[in-house]
């Protein structure tokens, strides 16, 4: 069942950008009226929309500290782009393929395949650039204006029939149409495709990454794609890997001098914990890493390979070897964040509460309202029973990261188990609404609207909330 959810998810995706046209199509001119058939704004709309279905139909890759990373490298590389509207939101996906993609209103997908298979961080920001590249350009919009329905309201309902499918767990209707839908162009044009490596290049060097990380990385694909077959990497079926773009690749990054280029720690760091995650035994892992350990030729590849391995260690349950390994490699580099991180997780996955409490409370001081630190610490409350706590570090969390299901998640557990039912409700709310389950959402925010009384503003806010879910479910509405 979740292939299939993956699949109608993806054919969503496909579809949205779909057009009768040419490929080698002239550009149009983004400053000319045409541009206008669709709107920033309804592209942001657009964009919230296909965000829950994208939540509700696939496995998210749940782990903050690689949310965290991603979100941060997404933002360093638009801050080189062309975008104008930088409301950006990043999901990560739990599917070990390589994929990336970009959508309407500035979503960013990522497999977390992509950071599993990369072997640099310059290699993953190639793979992001581009997609930033793709929403800077407004190539979503250059696609409606080509096509000879025009009307959003169409798009959405395309949207709305595909969500209906993947809800009801019924996707024939959708996968019947599949063969009519192959006949279309389903990536980006030709000349989309060109702009963006172009846009995405220059950029990704703006930031200070190796210009070779694209070709690298092209080489790589290559690399996959012969051993799994092209129709495993569902990248290569939406950025076609040409002849024409790997030359053109190589081509650019010629002429740049030697120097020392962006390829930070944490990258290594993340990769390694993706590495763990998709090991199909946790011994499997422990056996790696102790080689890369024993073989390693400088002092950070010790590090990388004896941070994996205290990972390792940790899932495979020998707690006492993960925190004596995990001490070691922070004396190695005592001021990485990440490490610390580190020793907190190896704590509380080892059920040493009272140290973890101490040492999430130090580093929560010094990086306030840091994500992972904010998450990890709550897990250390709610074993402690300090729900009053948890939930101030969670509201004060919600307020930085609104449109995150996980926080609005974890707020609701917390609430609940401090009796707090009208917020319970809520944050139950906006989590069901993140998540496309616009009905269950209503369904709390009625329970909460219930438990107000005479709170005119709680009311008011309430009646809005639900206002929003059923302009929602109206976009959503298939033709029928």
């Amino acid at each position: 069942m979740a292939r299939v959810k993956l699949k109608i998810i993806k054919m969503l995706f496909c579809i949205l950008i779909a057009a009768n046209l040419n490929a080698d199509e002239e550009l149009p001119i983004i400053g000319d009226a045409s541009s206008s058939v669709i709107s920033i704004a309804s592209e942001y709309n657009l964009g919230r929309l296909y965000m829950a279905q994208l939540r509700k139909n696939l496995p998210e890759y749940s782990d903050p500290v690689t949310q965290d990373y991603i979100e941060h490298l997404v933002y360093r590389l638009s801050e080189f782009s062309q975008l104008s509207d930088r409301r950006l939101e990043v999901v990560l996906i739990d599917e070990k393929t390589v994929n990336a993609f970009a959508a309407p209103g500035g979503i960013v997908g990522v497999n977390a395949g992509l950071i599993f298979h990369a072997e640099s961080e310059g290699q993953t920001a190639s793979v992001l650039a581009h997609e930033l590249a793709h929403l800077s350009q407004r190539h979503f919009a250059r696609r409606m204006q080509r096509q000879k329905d025009r009307s959003l309201a169409n798009t959405l309902m395309i949207l709305g029939s595909i969500a209906l499918a993947g809800a009801t767990s019924n996707p024939t209707a959708v996968l019947a149409g599949q063969a009519a839908i192959t006949q279309q162009n389903l990536s980006f044009s030709r000349g989309d495709e060109q702009e963006a490596d172009r846009i995405g290049f220059n950029n990704l060097v703006k930031a200070g990454f190796d210009p070779k990380s694209t070709s690298y990385m092209f080489e790589k694909l290559q690399s996959l794609s012969r051993l799994s077959g092209s129709n495993e990497l569902e990248f290569l079926r939406s950025h076609p890997l040409t002849k024409n773009r790997i030359a053109d690749a190589q081509s650019r990054a010629q002429g740049y001098e030697k120097r020392k280029y962006r390829d930070s720690l944490d990258y290594y760091l993340v990769r390694n914990r993706a590495l763990v995650h998709f090991s199909e035994m946790p011994r499997q892992a422990v056996t790696i890493f102790s080689k890369k350990a024993n073989e390693a030729k400088t002092k950070q590849d010790e590090l990388k390979a004896r941070y994996g391995l205290a990972l390792a260690y940790s899932k495979d349950k020998q707690h006492a070897e993960a925190i004596k390994l995990m001490r070691d490699v922070l004396s190695m580099d005592p001021e990485n964040l990440l490490l610390q991180i580190g020793i907190l997780e190896m704590h509380i996955a080892a059920e040493n509460f009272f140290e973890a409490e101490a040492l999430a409370a130090s580093l929560l001081n010094t990086n306030p309202n840091n994500y992972p630190i904010t998450m990890l610490y709550n897990k250390i409350l709610m074993n402690k029973g300090d729900y009053e706590t948890g939930e101030t570090l969670l509201r004060r969390l919600s307020l930085i990261r609104p449109n995150d299901p996980e926080v609005w998640y974890w707020l609701a557990e917390v609430q609940g188990l401090d009796k707090n039912i009208i917020s319970l409700h809520m944050s139950r709310a906006e989590y069901f609404y993140l998540t496309g389950s616009y009905e269950t959402s209503i369904k709390h925010l009625r329970m909460a609207l219930e438990l107000a009384s005479n709170n005119f503003q709680l009311t008011e806010s309430i009646y809005n909330k639900i206002e929003r879910s059923h302009k929602s479910i109206e976009a959503l509405k298939s033709v029928t």
